[in-house]
């Protein structure tokens, strides 16, 4: 497998079956397969509107009707990480683990759902990221990723419900060899810069994204693409953001 496809920020809502979070990601969905016939799947945090076990098996179920691919998920501010690891237990359901090798590569999964300082934001348990940095091979190409954004990004409602303890964790991603991407969702939006020989870029939502030039409160951008990051995984790890238009 030489493609990773990260969906983020779905949103998915069972309770109307003509919302838009729906919609949109059949259009995306439909967009990956008509790019690629074999990837694997991540989505990166808020994967439903309520997270309780039937928004989260319904959203496997329909993200299943168009792919036989594996789907790992990591939790986002809207999830309930214990009943995900319940449910990879104890059914078909998204895969939950840290680290995933393939080939020369390792793909981290971080948890940053414990509850930050102000509601949406969010921590990482750096002691246990020092564990999983245990289990990585010193000369693998690595991606990290994570929901929330390890610094401060976008607008100015938004910097106060990034990674509370984002600077602690960029201190210890600095020690990592080779980490060639942190991908992040979160911010509903497109960003992307280099730091260190480091590329750390969002995912866009598959839903809706966020006007990040309104400051003083939460503004939604009806116009703007929605989209997916894809990575293709090989000595040179490259990426690209896949945007597609809804009006």
């Amino acid at each position: 497998m030489d493609k990773i496809v990260q969906i983020s920020d779905i949103h998915f809502c069972i309770k109307d079956k003509n919302h838009s979070s729906r919609k949109h990601l059949s259009l995306v969905l439909n967009k990956i397969n008509n790019l690629y016939d074999e990837y694997i799947l991540v989505l990166s945090g808020d994967l439903v509107m309520n997270a309780d076990r039937a928004h989260y098996l319904a959203l496997y179920q329909y993200i299943r009707d168009f792919t036989k691919s594996d789907i790992y998920a990591i939790p986002g501010n809207h999830d309930n990480i214990a009943l995900m690891k319940a449910l990879a237990m104890q059914e078909e359901c998204f895969k939950i683990q840290d680290v995933l090798e393939i080939g020369n590569n390792d793909i981290v999964f971080l948890d940053s759902s414990e509850k930050g300082e102000h509601l949406g934001g969010g921590k990482i348990d750096l002691a246990y990221f020092e564990v999983i940095k245990s289990q990585l091979r010193a000369r693998a190409n690595k991606i990290v990723f994570i929901h929330h954004p390890p610094f401060k990004i976008g607008a100015d409602w938004f910097k106060k419900i990034c990674l509370d303890n984002g600077d602690l964790l960029m201190q210890s991603l600095s020690e990592i060899d080779n980490l060639k991407y942190l991908s992040y969702g979160h911010c509903h939006n497109y960003f992307s810069e280099e730091r260190a020989n480091t590329v750390f870029l969002s995912c866009p939502s598959s839903w809706i994204q966020f006007d990040h030039s309104c400051h003083h409160e939460t503004k939604y951008d009806q116009e703007k693409e929605i989209g997916f990051n894809v990575f293709h995984l090989s000595d040179d790890i490259s990426h690209e953001t896949v945007t597609i238009s809804v009006c």
